[in-house]
């Protein structure tokens, strides 16, 4: 998309998660250094809704930081602990 000048639209406003202003940020226990050394050694993650038709629709994705391949992923109507853990239940089992 970048190379033909074109960016997609976001039907969402600005601003849609809301932390906790008491709540402690959990540990940054890579730095922000995202590059790996090997496979499997560091795993990123997101959580993305999806607007459909009939509601929306959350996806969870896990990367292998290194290869950039999707080692596991769910979708599920809620974004809850369940789709996450479940995910990460997939992802481990490989």
């Amino acid at each position: 998309m970048r190379e033909v000048g074109i960016a997609g639209v976001s039907p969402r406003p600005r601003g849609f998660t809301r932390r906790d202003p008491t709540a402690t940020p959990a540990s940054d226990l890579v730095g922000r250094d995202f590059t790996a050394l090997a496979p499997n050694r560091l795993w990123v993650t997101d959580l993305t809704m999806v607007s459909t038709g009939e509601g929306p629709l959350w996806l969870s994705a896990i990367r292998d930081a290194l290869s950039r391949r999707v080692v596991a992923w769910g979708t599920s109507a809620r974004a809850d602990v369940d789709l996450v853990l479940t995910t990460l239940e997939y992802a481990l089992a490989l």
